[in-house]
């Protein structure tokens, strides 16, 4: 997969407060990047920094293939902006935000088909200054697909959203990823969606990359952590307590939780079987992409 975005030793500083610090990252065509961290931690610098609305204090910026200083102009046309607080005129209505940014970018745009795609046609014909927060975050999403980009850029793209309305958007999003191949950078505070959406997750901390690494590897299942459907689970977790190969053992919800000192399923079931429990089920615990963004700043701070 060819990288779409290259990022080298990127920093930006406010005086002495050092918002971005030596960052290095590579984004790969048509995959989406989530970049999660704690507040101050340098995303929203990030992404307005790639959208051309902050200038860095040193590093490297390649974006298809060319420099995004040098050839900012041919590449802006080709990336689409969301904002964590979208702007817009305000005394004007959806539509007429629309023509004007299409007018903006200068290029011919399917508006209606942007705006079904968002669930804004029944409000096409609102003043944008009576919207709710939550439609506005739609609008600001529906500009920034409206030339149809080939790069996304989003603080916090369902910020504001109800669930099902946010559920939608990131059905949205992963759809162009996988089908249009539009690349896609986004911040987000939001672990369940980052889970979601994301490919791989960057985790920064006081404008530095701490970890960067796949999402599908970070959910994998724990299986030295298990849960077992079955009878007589009380008396299960006393007996297991005495096994040596056993680190904790309790109930919760009617459901056996035990924690081995290996990846050894077979060994806790084989002991249950033949002490006369009846197993229904053994579920080893899925990993949680907040477990990781916690276990990796802690560990930055020397927790660990």
């Amino acid at each position: 997969m060819a990288t779409c975005i290259s990022i080298k030793k990127l920093s930006k500083c406010y005086g002495s407060t050092v918002a971005v610090g030596g960052l290095s990252l590579e984004v790969e065509a048509g995959e989406v990047m989530g970049l999660l961290g704690p507040n101050g931690a340098g995303k929203s610098t990030t992404i307005n920094i790639l959208a051309g609305l902050v200038y860095p204090s040193s590093g490297q910026i390649t974006v298809l293939g060319q420099d995004l200083y040098r050839h900012s102009l041919s590449i802006r046309k080709r990336m689409g902006v969301l904002l964590e607080r979208p702007g817009f005129y305000e005394h004007l209505t959806v539509r007429q935000n629309m023509k004007m940014q299409a007018r903006l970018a200068q290029c011919e745009v399917n508006i209606d088909r942007v705006l079904a795609r968002l669930g804004l046609v029944g409000v096409a014909h609102q003043r944008v200054a009576v919207l709710s927060h939550g439609i506005r975050q739609r609008l600001g999403l529906a500009q920034a697909m409206l030339t149809e980009p080939e790069i996304l850029l989003l603080d916090e793209p369902t910020l504001g959203l109800d669930v099902e309305s946010a559920q939608e958007i990131l059905n949205l999003l992963r759809r162009l990823a996988s089908e249009a191949h539009v690349t896609i950078l986004m911040s987000s505070h939001l672990m369940h969606e980052a889970e979601q959406i994301c490919d791989r997750v960057a985790v920064l901390k006081e404008g530095a990359l701490v970890a960067c690494e796949s999402t599908k590897a970070l959910l994998s299942y724990d299986r030295s952590r298990l849960e077992v459907v079955m009878e007589g689970a009380e008396r299960a977790a006393k007996r297991l307590l005495e096994q040596p190969w056993v680190l904790s053992a309790g109930v919760r919800n009617g459901r056996l939780q035990v924690q081995l000192r290996g990846d050894n399923a077979h060994q806790l079931t084989s002991f249950l079987v033949s002490s006369g429990y009846p197993v229904g089920g053994v579920i080893p615990r899925q990993r949680t992409l907040q477990e990781y963004l916690l276990k990796v700043l802690n560990r930055q701070e020397g927790r660990e």
